[in-house]
């Protein structure tokens, strides 16, 4: 018995030490800092062969800017790099990897293997990206030359004089503008070489200049001839071996004041081409000069500012043109947007709004939109009964156009040959409107695809995928089977080749993309369009591969896999919150083999991130996000600052880079955290017509809940955020003080003055507040004067009593620097403990040297308040005195401890 309890004090004396050895071995891991930050490298610019056999990457080092391409097998071992390489192409057969040294030698890598062919002095190259990979275009840095070189056999000819070049679409033939003197003068030729017999045709001679950037059919080849500013289009017959002019500016400069702009495609029986067209501005009078009056009119359908701004826009409009007859029609006119088309392109979608400015749809007539389907063989339009601020879809096929009914919460169809309507979705009691805009203007997740023929259409409900017959005749059928609903988790089409192709296979399996609201887990599943069970689960796991649609986490995670063109293969980018963003390579969504392994995270003292949910005294749920160090010691009590905006849970898995100042103006989570902070995000439940309100209830709920952890240090507690999470801060500081200190970045703080303003200086703010958007008032202001009253923090400024760090820019063209100034200057006025820093550069946030500056400033503010640490001289002594030397400002105050009172009377 005494060797038993021997045996186990000499275990726990083992566990003991073995575990502070690796806690101590854990925290002497350096803390991030901006050394860190030169030397992050992270992964981008994957690429994959047609066969899915080999990949390549950048491995780029910011800021200093370095990179590395990385080539790799996918199966085997083979792998090399290059530096400083960006341009690094596969060609078509997959069998090579070309790119240009930087001593402008074109290198030309047999991959798996180390040979490689070199050839110098080379300034570009061109690969087709159709046919079979053999032929190659390079231009000599020397004198221009180019030269078409054939990878299998070394065969090469030498062209000179070449203007531009391209290859056709498919990669059938090379197209030359040459520039050559004939009979004494200078002309332009444009030569076709048929690349599978080396035979050359002369198709256009004259003396404009041929641009080279043409669409081509099996039949015909378009281009455009520019002279003298002048342009015209040309059509060339492959088969009758004759180029021949079916549009000129001439023309379009008499009859409607317009000029060619550019070629856009054949349409697909090749009868019509379309191109598009500008906009050339002929002045009927010249303008008064005597005056610099700008008359502001109640009539006017757009402000002046904005009609100032948009009058130096060019304007661009699609056309087509018939090439048989020459007819030319203008697809869409002023204040007209296509919203889709047919993969014919004979049938359009249309949206014609009146002069107004889209955002004043809810109440200004000149705003109003209206929806036309534009028919191209019979040249007719069809004006929609649909209401304007419905969302609306056109089928591939041309046949029937879909949209929701925002009042009804249900799908239509329209017949367009017909001309009948369908009520697609009445007897079903789901919602279709997205999770993500529930709590603003609410919006349909939408159509998710359409089956071959017009045969069916894909609709999304609030998490599943339901499959609709457009004609009305069979009922709609749930194809994820209601899991997505009875497991909270959000469906979507997982891969970008399901949009490419516009139409699904009739009994294609599709994947899914699959996120879980409770515990934000993302993966993929599989399922079967006419299958009557649930969907088939690949993966699901801590991770984030891809986040559709999700406006809540940074836009690099709308990543769709990458397939190979030809290959059963694809490259998904994977990452969490401790793992930085890699490369993984699949073929069934359930294995993945790394394909990139860069882990700088590993280097320091890294974070972590736990999800949580808890809920306030009324039983109202909440979730949040706390960020700890890889060092965490749950004995000790750590300060803690609470970062919001939105719906920061969706984060979870999302993979934060270190920098000065993250988004231009807010904290970088990863260095406060790695240097001894906890990170609070907590997510904001909105209510319309009282927003802060929401953000009090849902900010306060989170710090009383982070109060109760044993590690929170309850008296130091510090918030902050930028833009909107901004004007969250000033709402909070003015309500509660709860909080230690506090930052507001780029923000507003009067919702009154701020509803009459304009928002890039030129458009109206009001549609932010009034239709139900993330300003969420829900209405105007003499509708519900108190509401804006009531959310506006400045009216309540005599009640801060936290420190607060104000930073704006002066020419923030979102949130303008005179909101800073009203808010700064009360606080000024109250003897409230602030600071206001305006750069006078960047836009909506900071970013280089200000952003450094920014950083360091909003570091030291916060260790002042939630660490001790002394306070700099910009913070105890005024501005003026820290601003004779920036370095003196940055410095701490030796002899003032902490900031002192303010310039109000005692």
């Amino acid at each position: 018995m005494r060797f038993f309890c021997c045996l186990l004090s000499a275990l726990f004396t083992f566990s003991l030490v073995f575990c502070q050895d690796a806690y101590y071995l854990t925290k002497s891991k350096p803390t991030i800092d901006s050394t860190a930050y030169n030397r992050w490298k992270f992964v981008s610019d994957i690429n994959i062969t047609n066969d899915g056999n080999f990949v390549s990457y950048l491995v780029n080092n910011l800021p200093l800017g370095s990179c590395t391409s990385v080539l790799k097998a996918v199966n085997g071992d083979w792998e090399t790099g290059v530096i400083d390489i960006r341009n690094i192409q596969f060609t078509a057969d997959s069998r090579t990897a070309v790119f240009i040294a930087a001593n402008d030698t074109l290198e030309m890598l047999r991959l798996g293997t180390s040979h490689v062919d070199r050839i110098p002095m080379v300034e570009s190259f061109y690969l087709p990206s159709g046919k079979n990979g053999e032929w190659i275009v390079y231009k000599d840095t020397k004198d221009g030359r180019i030269t078409l070189f054939n990878l299998w056999t070394g065969e090469s000819s030498v062209y000179s004089a070449v203007n531009s070049f391209a290859f056709s679409k498919h990669g059938e033939s090379l197209m030359l503008d040459v520039k050559e003197k004939i009979e004494g003068k200078l002309r332009h030729t444009l030569r076709k070489i048929d690349l599978a017999n080396r035979s050359t045709t002369d198709i256009w001679v004259g003396e404009g200049i041929p641009k080279v950037t043409l669409t081509e059919s099996a039949e015909k080849l378009a281009f455009i001839v520019s002279n003298h500013d002048r342009k015209s289009i040309w059509i060339y017959d492959c088969l009758s071996n004759r180029s021949h002019e079916i549009v000129n500016d001439s023309a379009l400069l008499t009859e409607r004041h317009q000029s060619i702009n550019d070629i856009q495609s054949f349409s697909s029986n090749g009868k019509h081409l379309f191109f598009t067209v500008r906009e050339v501005k002929v002045d009927m009078m010249e303008r008064v000069k005597a005056s610099s009056v700008s008359v502001w009119s109640y009539l006017d359908a757009k402000l002046p500012p904005q009609e100032n701004k948009e009058a130096g826009n060019e304007h661009v409009y699609s056309s087509v043109v018939n090439i048989q007859s020459r007819n030319v029609r203008q697809i869409i006119n002023s204040n007209e947007v296509i919203l889709g088309t047919n993969a014919d392109r004979d049938v359009f979608l249309v949206a014609h709004f009146g002069g107004a400015d889209r955002g004043e749809l809810n109440w200004n007539d000149s705003a109003q939109r209206t929806y036309l389907i534009r028919l191209l063989e019979s040249n007719r339009d069809i004006k929609m009964a649909i209401d304007g601020k419905n969302t609306v879809w056109l089928s591939p096929g041309g046949r029937f156009l879909i949209y929701y009914d925002i009042e009804t919460g249900k799908y239509f169809s329209y017949d367009i040959e017909q001309g009948i309507s369908h009520s697609l979705t009445t007897d079903l009691h789901v919602s279709f409107i997205s999770t993500y805009w529930e709590d603003q203007a609410p919006r349909p997740r939408g159509v998710a695809a359409w089956l071959a023929n017009d045969k069916a259409v894909l609709i999304y409900d609030k998490f599943d995928i339901w499959l609709v017959d457009p004609s009305g005749r069979k009922l709609p059928r749930n194809i994820t089977n209601g899991y997505g609903n009875r497991h909270n988790i959000i469906f979507y089409l997982g891969l970008s080749e399901y949009a490419e192709s516009i139409q699904l296979g009739d009994g294609e399996s599709v994947v899914l993309n699959a996120l879980s609201l409770e515990s934000k887990q993302n993966g993929f599943f599989k399922m079967d369009i006419y299958s009557n069970g649930d969907p088939e689960k690949l993966t699901m796991g801590n991770y984030l591969y891809q986040l559709v649609d999700n406006p809540y986490v940074p836009y690099s995670c709308i990543s769709y896999p990458l397939r190979a063109r030809s290959g059963n293969g694809y490259v998904v980018r994977r990452m969490s919150v401790t793992e930085s963003p890699n490369y993984f390579f699949t073929q069934d969504f359930k294995n993945f083999s790394p394909l990139s392994s860069i882990t700088p995270e590993k280097e320091y003292n890294w974070i972590t991130a736990n999800l949580y949910t808890w809920k306030n005294e009324n039983g109202e749920s909440f979730q949040g996000l706390l960020y700890k160090p890889e060092n965490f010691d749950s004995r000790k009590k750590y300060p803690v600052i609470v970062h919001y905006y939105e719906k920061k849970s969706f984060g979870l898995n999302v993979y934060l880079s270190p920098e000065d100042i993250s988004d231009g103006c807010n904290i970088n989570i990863p260095t406060f955290v790695s240097n001894g902070y906890l990170v609070f995000a907590p997510d904001i439940n909105f209510t319309i017509g009282n927003p802060m309100q929401g953000t009090f209830n849902s900010v306060v709920s989170a710090a009383k809940f982070l109060s109760a952890l044993p590690f929170v240090n309850k008296n130091r507690m510090g918030i902050g955020g930028c833009s909107f999470g901004g004007l969250q801060t000033n709402y909070l500081v003015t309500h509660t003080g709860l909080f230690a200190a506090a930052y507001s970045a780029s923000s507003m703080s009067d919702l009154v003055s701020a509803y009459g303003g304009l928002f890039a200086g030129a458009v109206s703010l009001q549609s932010y507040f009034e239709m139900g958007g993330q300003g969420r008032m829900g209405g105007t202001i003499w509708q519900n004067p108190e509401s804006y009253i009531q959310n506006s923090p400045v009216f309540n400024v005599d009640k801060v009593s936290t420190p607060l760090l104000l930073m704006h820019t002066t020419n923030d063209p979102i949130c303008p620097f005179s909101q800073a100034i009203e808010f700064f200057t009360a606080l000024r006025r109250l003897g409230k403990k602030s600071w206001l820093l305006e750069y006078a550069d960047g836009s909506h946030g900071v970013f280089g040297n200000s952003a450094k500056d920014f950083g360091i400033r909003l570091t030291q503010f916060f260790d002042h308040y939630l660490k001790d640490a002394p306070a700099p001289i910009w913070m105890t002594r005024g501005g003026a005195a820290a601003l004779r030397s920036v370095a003196d400002g940055l410095r701490l105050d030796k002899d003032i401890i902490t900031p002192g009172k303010g310039l109000l009377e005692q």
